[in-house]
């Protein structure tokens, strides 16, 4: 499969690294505004994942990485690069950007077969959401373009099915403590809000979150019963979802945990794990899991009060689902 990436910030060069591994996926190319050298440099070194295992270089305005050569492309916005051209089947839009169905058919305009948006929809509907293990059935159909959502819907989407089902929810609130992200101001400088100029290693910082939105849109029957808030930690990896859930039916900490160390066995093998171990953040660095259940910190009040942790990695597990859909789509599973 020959794909092309738009964006190569964090989870572009996540996607890279992870499907560099394999023989299957060839990058013909990469688009992004930055500078070259710097796109280079930050492949080569990593302050989270450490340094590229082969060796990168930049040539003539090409990634050379290994015995590989990839067109850096300067690209704005989607349809500024023929595809076609360059023979790519699909695209990953990581950009953080341009997040509707109009744009994202641009990229099929300009030749491309497929493209995932690595990100939410702007408006919730418009683009079929791929939460693996929860709504792989939007790939049905084969829709030339598919979102992915967040990190963290990912991460409690499968929880939240789960519990669901096992136990029934009657309301849920959590909050997603949340590694800081390049978004985040290393000073106190001016921003888009005044929490948000703060400076983040410096501060825990209490941010908006629209994943209960997400959520409420996979599970349309629990809309107006789910709600997030999100803090930013000065953490540079590894993040945790809180969720404090009333429970329609009431259970003990060890049915809950039994419940979904049975279903990480038997249904969601590889996207959504279990752990007995008293892990803390760094321990989910690199973890390709989209989230892992922490069934040490399960605790109940009263038989329905339920409070879970789940745990991430900030972004390579959600690069990890978005390398497995390439995966589908090279086998023609999607």
């Amino acid at each position: 499969m020959t794909i092309g990436l738009m964006g190569f910030g964090r989870i572009g060069r996540n996607v890279f690294r992870q499907i560099s591994r394999d023989g299957e996926t060839r990058v013909a190319a990469i688009v992004d505004i930055a500078d070259p050298e710097a796109l280079a440099y930050l492949l080569k070194y990593d302050s989270i994942y450490g340094p590229f295992p082969e060796s990168v270089s930049l040539e003539d305005g090409a990634l050379v990485v290994g015995a590989s050569r990839i067109p850096l492309i300067n690209g704005a916005e989607p349809g500024d690069v023929d595809w076609a051209a360059l023979g790519v089947e699909t695209v990953v839009q990581a950009t953080g950007k341009f997040r509707t169905a109009a744009w994202c058919n641009r990229h099929l305009d300009a030749g491309a077969r497929r493209v995932i948006l690595a990100s939410t929809p702007e408006e919730p509907g418009d683009l079929p959401l791929l939460l693996s293990g929860v709504t792989d059935e939007v790939l049905e159909d084969g829709p030339p373009v598919v979102a992915t959502g967040s990190n963290t819907s990912n991460a409690m989407a499968p929880l939240i099915r789960i519990l669901d089902r096992h136990f029934g929810i009657d309301q849920m609130f959590f909050t997603t403590i949340h590694a800081y992200t390049n978004r985040a101001r290393l000073g106190d400088v001016p921003s888009g809000g005044f929490r948000a100029s703060r400076a983040a290693g410096e501060n825990i910082i209490p941010v908006t979150s629209n994943t209960d939105d997400i959520l409420s849109g996979v599970f349309p029957h629990l809309a107006g019963r789910i709600s997030s808030k999100a803090l930013n930690v000065p953490v540079d990896d590894g993040s945790t979802v809180d969720a404090v859930t009333r429970l329609r039916t009431s259970a003990t900490a060890t049915q809950v945990n039994e419940a979904v160390r049975e279903a990480c066995r038997t249904g969601y093998q590889g996207v959504f794990g279990f752990t007995d171990d008293p892990i803390v953040s760094s321990d989910v660095r690199g973890s390709t899991y989209s989230g892992i259940f922490d069934s040490l910190s399960t605790m109940v009040i009263g038989g329905n009060l339920l409070k879970t942790i789940v745990w991430f990695d900030t972004g390579w597990g959600y690069a990890a689902r978005i390398v497995e859909l390439l995966r589908r789509y090279h086998s023609g599973g999607a």
